[in-house]
C-alpha cells in the first residue's frame, strides 16, 4: 500500500493544479486581453475612438461568451482573431496612417534603420560597415549614452530582415505611396496568426495561442512603432506548426528563416538537432537527417555568407561586436538583465565598458541546455519542445550586454505559448510508425 505523498510531491500537485487554473482561454482573454485595453485606452489619442470602443466593445463580448456559454469554439475562435486583428494589426495601420500626415513621433529607431537599408541595397550601396547620420534615424532621440546614437554607425540586423523589405518598397513606389517598414511586420503578423490557425490542437488551445500572441501587449506594444520580434516569432510560429504535423525537411528550412532573421532563434536549434537525431535513430535514415541538417542551413547561408564576403570587417563589426561589446561603441549595457545589474552595483562603471558576457552566456546556458534536453528526450512533446526553447532563450538574453524590455516580452509570449501547443509527441514511441505524428 503506497504512503502518503511527499511535501515535493504535494507541491508539484498543487504547483501543477494552479497552472492549470491559470492556463485557460478565460485567464488567457481576462489578463492578457485586460492589459490590452488599458495599453489601448492610454494611447485613445493616437487612435481613432471608435477603434478603441470598437476594441472593448469585443473584448467584453468575448469574455462573456467564455464565461456564459460553454462550447462554440470555432466561433469563440474566430472572435479572438477579430480581437487580435483590432488590437494589432489595425492600431499598426493607424500609425501608419499617423505617420504619413504628422511625420515621425513614436516610431522605433531600429524601424528607420531598416527603411533606409532597403534604399540603400535598392541603389545597390552596401549596408554594412557604413554611417547612417544622413538618415531619418539620425533624429531619434537618444540620451543613454554620450556621443549619439551607436546605431548611427552599425547595422546589427541580419540581411534577411532588409531584404524581406525589398519587395513591399518596390510595391510601395510602383503604386507611389511612402514605404513603411511595418508594412513587412504586418505580412509577419498576418503569417504568425495563420500558423496558429494551423497547428493541430484543440480550437480552445489554439484561442489562447492567438489571445497570447496578439491579444497581449506583450507583443502589440511593440509591434506597433516597428519593432520588428514579429518577424521572428511568426516563423518559430509557423516551425511549430510544420514540425507536429512530422514534416522535419520543412521544418528544418523553416527555422533556418527565423535564425537568418533574429539570433532569438538561435537556442531552438539544439532542440530541433535533438528531435533530428532522435528520428535518425529510430530511422537510421542518413539521407533524411542529412538533408534535414542541409535545409537549416541553406537560408541563412545564402542571404548571410553575400553580404559577409563583401565585407567582412563591417559585417563582424556590425552584427556581431557591435551587440557583444568588442567594439568602442559596442551598444551600451542596458536594460534589465545581468548587464544591468553589473552596471548597478558598480561593477562595471560605465554603460561603454566591455566585459565577457559570452562566458557567462554558455556557462548558464549549457546546464539549462543539458536540463531542457533530457525533459525533452524523456517526454519528446511539442510543449516540451518550445518550453526548452523558451527558457534556453532567456538566458541567452539575460546574461547578454543587454536585456531591453521586449526581450522579456517575447519570453514571456514564448512562455505563455508551452501550455497550448499541447502534448503531441514529435517523435514516436518505438515499434509506432512515424506517420501516426501527422495524424
Amino acid at each position: 500500500m503506497a504512503g502518503p505523498p511527499s511535501p515535493a510531491g504535494r507541491l508539484g500537485a498543487l504547483l501543477t493544479r494552479v497552472a492549470a487554473r491559470l492556463t485557460t482561454p478565460f485567464a488567457y482573454l481576462a489578463v492578457l486581453g485586460g492589459l490590452q485595453m488599458v495599453v489601448i485606452w492610454t494611447t485613445r489619442i493616437r487612435y481613432p475612438a471608435w477603434l478603441v470602443l470598437l476594441t472593448a466593445l469585443a473584448w467584453l463580448t468575448l469574455l462573456l461568451a467564455l464565461a456564459l456559454r460553454p462550447g462554440h469554439w470555432r466561433l469563440k475562435l474566430g472572435g479572438a482573431c477579430l480581437l487580435g486583428v483590432l488590437s494589432a494589426f489595425v492600431p499598426v495601420i493607424a500609425a501608419i496612417a499617423y505617420r504619413a500626415r504628422a511625420g515621425l513621433t513614436t516610431e522605433h529607431d531600429g524601424l528607420l534603420q531598416l527603411e533606409s537599408a532597403v534604399s540603400r541595397l535598392l541603389n545597390g550601396q552596401p549596408i554594412y560597415g557604413v554611417d547612417w547620420s544622413n538618415t531619418p534615424m539620425a533624429a531619434y532621440h537618444w540620451d543613454l549614452t554620450p556621443g549619439g546614437n551607436p546605431a548611427l554607425h552599425h547595422l546589427a540586423y541580419f540581411p534577411l530582415a532588409v531584404l524581406v523589405g525589398v519587395p513591399f518598397r518596390l510595391l510601395t513606389d510602383a503604386l507611389g505611396t511612402g514605404f513603411d517598414y511595418r508594412l513587412v511586420l504586418l505580412s509577419f503578423a498576418v503569417l504568425g496568426l495563420l500558423s496558429i490557425l494551423a497547428l493541430p490542437v484543440g480550437l480552445d488551445r489554439r484561442f489562447m495561442l492567438v489571445c497570447a500572441v496578439f491579444c497581449s501587449p506583450l507583443v502589440t506594444l511593440y509591434l506597433w512603432p516597428g519593432r520588428n520580434d514579429i518577424e521572428f516569432l511568426a516563423v518559430i510560429l509557423l516551425a511549430i506548426a510544420v514540425l507536429v504535423r512530422g514534416r522535419l525537411l520543412v521544418a528544418a528550412a523553416v527555422l533556418g528563416a527565423a535564425v537568418a532573421l533574429k539570433p532569438f532563434a538561435w537556442p531552438a536549434i539544439p532542440f530541433l538537432l535533438l528531435v533530428l537525431f532522435a528520428r535518425w535513430r529510430q530511422d537510421r535514415d542518413t539521407r533524411a537527417l542529412l538533408m534535414s541538417s542541409l535545409a537549416l542551413a541553406v537560408i541563412p547561408v545564402t542571404t548571410i555568407v553575400p553580404f559577409l564576403v563583401a565585407n567582412p570587417r563591417g559585417f563582424w563589426t556590425d552584427t556581431v561586436l557591435y551587440a557583444s561589446g568588442g567594439i568602442p561603441d559596442a551598444y551600451p549595457v542596458a536594460g534589465y538583465g545581468f548587464g544591468a545589474l553589473l552596471y548597478a552595483t558598480g561593477l562595471i562603471r560605465h554603460r561603454t565598458d566591455g566585459f565577457p558576457f559570452v562566458l557567462f552566456q554558455l556557462a548558464v546556458m549549457a546546464p539549462v541546455l543539458l536540463v531542457g534536453a533530457r525533459a525533452f528526450l524523456r517526454r519528446p512533446t511539442i510543449g516540451r519542445w518550445m518550453g526548452g526553447y523558451a527558457c534556453l532563450l532567456f538566458v541567452f538574453m539575460f546574461f547578454a550586454r543587454f536585456f531591453n524590455d521586449n526581450y522579456a516580452a517575447v519570453v514571456i509570449t514564448l512562455l505563455l505559448c508551452v501550455r497550448p501547443v499541447g502534448d503531441r509527441l514529435l517523435i514516436p514511441a518505438r515499434g509506432r510508425p512515424a506517420e501516426q505524428l501527422a495524424a
